[in-house]
């Protein structure tokens, strides 16, 4: 599940996602994604993963597309959570985005906000 969370803004989208993540998810997400994108031209991410258990083959290569199309139309995303695949994930992103990624914990929640508003 994808929850758009209050402090998304101007040019920052700030959301939590849980539990099992389909192609549903992606499907709402994404738009609002690309409008951002649409309006700003560049815009910040903050993601929380919280107890994510599983994703759908169809929700990842969701991700892998607009990663590939949209890997210049971010400029920082920051990723909490304190699973330690976060971190992989983290990790593998960054070659394919000009954007500084970088992962915190769920007990650096108000460093991660800090990076993603310097």
């Amino acid at each position: 599940m994808i929850q758009l969370l209050e402090e998304t803004k101007d040019d920052l989208v700030a959301f939590r996602i849980s539990d099992h993540i389909d192609k549903n998810d992606y499907d709402v997400m994404l738009p609002m994604l690309k409008e951002k994108i649409k309006q700003h031209g560049k815009i910040k991410a903050y993601v929380e993963l919280y107890d994510v258990d599983s994703i759908s083959i169809k929700a990842l290569w969701e991700e892998v597309r607009f990663d590939f199309k949209h890997a210049s139309d971010f400029t920082k995303v920051a990723v909490v959570g304190d699973q330690s695949w976060t971190d992989m994930i983290s990790s593998i992103a960054k070659p394919f985005t000009s954007a500084e990624v970088k992962h915190f914990n769920f007990d650096q929640r108000q460093q991660a906000w800090e990076w993603i508003h310097a």
